[in-house]
């Protein structure tokens, strides 16, 4: 038995201090290169040098680097529990709980933000991914049900209350440019709790319409895979390699794709490949692009001609699912450019930002919306929006994943009234 032990790593042995620290200081590098690399960029070999260790002396406490990367998911998990069963909530008020909750959250994701940016990786970690958010929804999914039970709230599903919230909270944190303010922690969370229990109706007076998850407009044209009129023929070969990229990307992630398996899929040579593109990295910043505009365009065609804001958020709403829906494999690598292209990831959003801030604003001059500043609105709703689609639509294994009609209403409703009883 003892022969058999020394064969195990140190991490499946008894450490002393000494093991312990270096366990410790190699989990940190490895968090450290991860971020700055990506998880499938970034070698033991890194990690071992910046740690002042031999390669080797990785080894004797873990297995591989995907080894590392599921303790660093589970020790910020197990951080995140530790101050969650902290919280004193008895004896507290509705707004007080509320503060106290998201507080814990906003905090956690401030704090993590750069591991928050590695799990976007996806290839690589995805079900990661899922077992992580699905580990913080839990707290958030027991918090909302007491306090349904209570009767202190209107009734709501507490997974899109959960994952609603962890969106907002990751949205409220990024540098999206000048134009789209950034807000000091306890001032972000006074606001979330105020948009949380009471939404962003405003005063003025509006018709909702019968059904909240039913759109207004025709159907949408939103298939992938159709050439847009009147394209030159180098713009139609741009587009086709786009849009094999999509498809590619999102079922082998960016750093497991050659070029060799995009032009196949688009039907082009690799020699015009790069007559459009310098490199893969220039593609897929490209793609992120053509995905902005492309969504941007569906916004607006949904949006088109509605006077009052609160139809126009509800339209764009479902516009927003309808067109992930049609276009997973692009969305995905939206989150995957996080961690490969933060710069291209950065206009992705701020391009959308920038646009639906000053719609807010016009929306809260005219009293359709409550009077809370337009950028922490912009960001808010984004994230909110952002993680619904990622819960529903693109962690669903499903090929005809789509966000139950009863959930669209759901989710209309508490952006529009939030949690308070009528």
């Amino acid at each position: 038995m003892a022969s058999q032990n020394k064969n195990l790593p140190r991490s499946a042995r008894a450490l002393t201090a000494k093991g312990r620290n270096t366990r410790a200081a190699l989990l940190d590098t490895a968090l450290e290169v991860f971020t700055e690399q990506g998880v499938f960029a970034a070698s033991v070999s890194e990690i071992s040098r910046r740690c002042g260790l031999a390669q080797g002396t990785f080894y004797q406490y873990f297995n591989t680097k995907e080894q590392v990367l599921l303790e660093l998911t589970d020790r910020t998990v197990a951080r995140f529990w530790e101050q969650a069963r902290a919280l004193e909530l008895e004896g507290l008020n509705l707004a007080s709980r509320l503060n106290k909750v998201l507080e814990l959250l906003f905090t956690h994701t401030r704090e993590y933000f750069a591991f928050h940016r590695i799990l976007g990786e996806l290839e690589l970690v995805d079900p990661v991914s899922i077992g992580y958010y699905d580990s913080i929804a839990r707290f958030y999914r027991g918090f909302i049900r007491d306090q349904a039970m209570a009767g202190n709230i209107r009734p709501i599903d507490p997974n899109l209350f959960a994952y609603g919230l962890m969106g907002m909270a990751h949205f409220f944190f990024p540098d999206w440019g000048a134009k789209i303010k950034s807000y000091p922690l306890k001032q972000g969370v006074e606001m979330a709790v105020d948009l949380v229990r009471k939404g962003i109706m405003g005063q003025a007076p509006w018709q909702p319409p019968p059904d909240l998850a039913a759109s207004s407009l025709p159907q949408r044209a939103t298939e992938a895979g159709q050439a847009e009129p009147g394209l030159s023929q180098g713009q139609k070969t741009r587009q086709a390699i786009f849009q094999a990229a999509e498809r590619i990307f999102g079922q082998m992630g960016y750093n497991r794709a050659a070029i060799a398996d995009i032009t196949r899929e688009a039907g082009v040579a690799q020699g015009t490949f790069y007559v459009h593109f310098a490199s893969k990295l220039e593609l897929l910043e490209g793609v992120i692009g053509f995905q902005s505009r492309s969504l941007r365009h569906e916004l607006r065609l949904a949006t088109l001609g509605l006077s009052d804001r609160r139809d126009a958020e509800r339209e764009g709403m479902l516009a927003f699912y309808d067109f992930i829906r049609h276009h997973r494999e692009l969305y995905r690598v939206v989150a995957e450019c996080e961690a490969i292209s933060p710069e291209a990831a950065k206009m992705y959003y701020s391009r959308m930002a920038n646009n639906y801030v000053d719609y807010v604003r016009q929306g809260v001059a005219q009293g359709q919306l409550r009077d809370l500043p337009a950028s922490f609105l912009a960001r808010s709703l984004m994230g909110f929006n952002h993680m619904i689609g990622m819960k529903w639509l693109i962690w669903n294994s499903s090929p005809h994943a789509e966000v139950p009609a009863h959930l669209l209403s759901e989710a209309v409703e508490f952006v529009l009234y939030g949690l308070d009883p009528a």
